[in-house]
């Protein structure tokens, strides 16, 4: 396969859906992969045109089997492993919210990066795992630090030192996914959940998943003047003009991002 087909770029509309595409290798993410993967969600979020970004894999058995470890096991002990490049990628969250398609399992790097990812729609059928313990190394993309306060500390370690997989039910009661569908549904299902999010005012859904991500890591004091200074910021915008112009006339707003 080309490398240039390996991540497949398509809008629609104001959804920019970014899909890895290695399905031989359950499109595990090699070197190349990580660094295009990164260019684009970097294009992504500084276009105004995009709002939200879906991010997925291509066939039906896997959304990222994680890093390429192949790719890994022929690199000198020395040298930095490629798919680092991505856990360097989803360290720092990006402005514009993503949404993981998790059509098949998620194991490793691909639960991570869905780890960095806002919202989770998974089909039925998906699997979610960190299984570096198997491989004797760390799940240090994420999995340490993100994952623990997202399902709790007890169930984290179950995934972290069991490296056991855990299924579509289990990760949706767990709050590790919003969504469970029928597989064939999962990018449809959600394409259709970032075009709501899309028709929302710009500006004001960046802030919002912002101060959400921020004031988690804030003590509560903290937490509120930054709630306080971002909802002063965001009164002076037009769009914050136009929603209630709009509601009182009747019409759909048109936001402008200013």
């Amino acid at each position: 396969m080309a490398d240039r087909d390996e991540l497949l770029v398509a809008d629609h509309g104001p959804v920019r859906v970014l899909t890895l595409n290695r399905p031989r290798s359950l499109n595990a993410i090699t070197t190349g992969l990580a660094l295009r993967t990164k260019r684009a969600l970097a294009a992504a979020d500084t276009d105004p045109s995009v709002r939200v970004i879906v991010i997925t894999g291509s066939g039906g058995r896997a959304f990222c089997a994680g890093g390429d470890l192949h790719e890994l096991a022929g690199r000198p002990a020395t040298t930095v492993p490629g798919p680092r490049v991505v856990s360097e990628l989803v360290r720092d969250r990006i402005a514009t919210p993503m949404i993981a398609a998790v059509n098949g399992l998620a194991y490793g790097g691909g639960l991570e990066l869905a780890l960095a990812c806002d919202l989770v729609v998974c089909g039925e059928h998906a699997r979610f795992a960190l299984p570096e313990v198997k491989r004797g190394v760390l799940a240090s993309g994420g999995g340490l630090v993100r994952l623990p306060g997202l399902v709790g500390p007890r169930r984290a370690l179950q995934l972290l030192l069991t490296g056991e997989p855990i299924d579509a039910a289990t990760a949706q009661e767990w709050g590790l996914v919003n969504l469970v569908v029928r597989p064939a549904e999962t990018l449809t299902a959600a394409v259709e959940l970032a075009s709501r999010i899309a028709a929302n005012a710009p500006l004001a859904v960046r802030a919002s998943k912002a101060l959400v991500h921020m004031s988690a890591r804030l003590p509560e004091p903290e937490a509120w003047a930054l709630n306080d200074t971002s909802h002063d910021e965001i009164t002076k915008s037009a769009d914050a003009l136009e929603g209630p112009r709009a509601f009182s006339e009747k019409r759909s707003p048109r936001w402008t991002g200013r």
